[in-house]
């Protein structure tokens, strides 16, 4: 994600928040540039109010609770006027953001949707509005709505919907209905992803990934991707009813899958420690629903095999101009 946006946004800085000590050598073993690194244990000591919930909390709702937590930190550095954005780590960028901040210009808050198409209506349970980008500027409502999110994840962040919350995602309704400055970014190339692309059409071009005709894909949302074989990647569309035509599987996933393989290769293979288990406390009938998803995926060959050669993502995906994690409703 992070290299995705840096080729298109070369200024782009990034601060990181490692759950696991695996991740935080992984990052300096890179040595990315514009990277901070944070550690939770740093996060945790900044935030008494967040350490305190971590033993209520199972390591899902833990994870859901900290990017509210993580923006006011970040927020509390920034220049005046400057806009933090949280974003998820299964991003990747196509072209420059810039679009995104222009309709930000009278706003100090800004979201994305989902854009759910009629199949997915029914996940609106989990939120209208999507937790991958949320970008807040550094000044008095966005300092206040930041602030507010993260009193009410302290509250309340817990892995199923309850009346009208659903971990961190579904408070992000509440802020754009009750607070000022906030406002809905509705462009159609900003968060496409396996839930909207039935709303959607991503062509290639010689002016690179567009999306229903003539708008820049900015960036793909590859949520629910994950290697179900070694060199067998199985993607999420199939629980959205998402089609995965040549273009979806060759001009997004594959490439996207080879940038992946070839930071592993960097880093010298997965880390050996274990990661948080954010699925743990599935009941048994989802962790079958999620089984036959599988199943699926393989039978309507929603998977990808990547390419030998693996050809560079971004020459691949578009010529760029001038240059689970969670669920997959999240």
């Amino acid at each position: 994600m992070m290299r995705s946006l840096r080729r298109v946004e070369p200024a782009a800085r990034f601060t990181v928040l490692c759950l696991t000590r695996s991740c935080e050598q992984g990052l300096r073993r890179l040595k990315e540039p514009g990277v901070t690194i944070l550690p939770l244990a740093e996060l945790e000591r900044a935030d008494p109010g967040l350490a305190a919930v971590k033993n209520e909390r199972t390591p899902k709702e833990y994870a859901f609770t900290l990017a509210s937590c993580l923006v006011p930190f970040v927020l509390a550095q920034a220049a005046s006027d400057a806009i933090v954005t949280y974003l998820d780590a299964d991003l990747f960028f196509y072209s420059s953001p810039a679009p995104l901040f222009a309709a930000m210009v009278c706003a100090s808050v800004g979201l994305i949707g989902h854009r759910h198409h009629w199949w997915t209506k029914r996940l609106e349970k989990y939120g209208r509005l999507n937790v991958g980008w949320v970008s807040f500027r550094a000044d008095e409502a966005g300092r206040g709505a930041a602030a507010w999110w993260r009193e009410r994840c302290l509250e309340w962040c817990r892995g199923h919907v309850e009346g009208d919350r659903f971990a961190d995602q579904k408070y992000l309704d509440h802020m754009i209905a009750k607070l000022p400055g906030v406002i809905e970014i509705t462009h159609p190339g900003a968060n496409l992803g396996p839930w909207n692309i039935c709303r959607h059409r991503a062509t290639a071009t010689a002016r690179g990934l567009v999306v229903d005709g003539n708008r820049p894909l900015i960036f793909f949302h590859y949520s629910g991707l994950r290697e179900a074989r070694r060199g067998n990647w199985l993607c999420s569309n199939v629980s959205y009813l998402g089609p995965f035509s040549r273009t979806v599987r060759d001009r997004l996933y594959r490439p996207y899958i080879a940038s992946l393989l070839r930071i592993r290769d960097e880093i010298g293979g997965l880390p050996q420690e274990e990661t948080p288990d954010l699925y743990g406390d599935l009941p048994a009938r989802r962790g079958r629903i999620r089984w036959l998803l599988w199943l699926a995926g393989q039978a309507a060959g929603h998977y990808v095999t990547p390419r030998a050669p693996q050809r560079d993502a971004q020459s691949v995906s578009t010529p760029l101009p001038g240059s689970a994690r969670f669920p997959a409703h999240r």
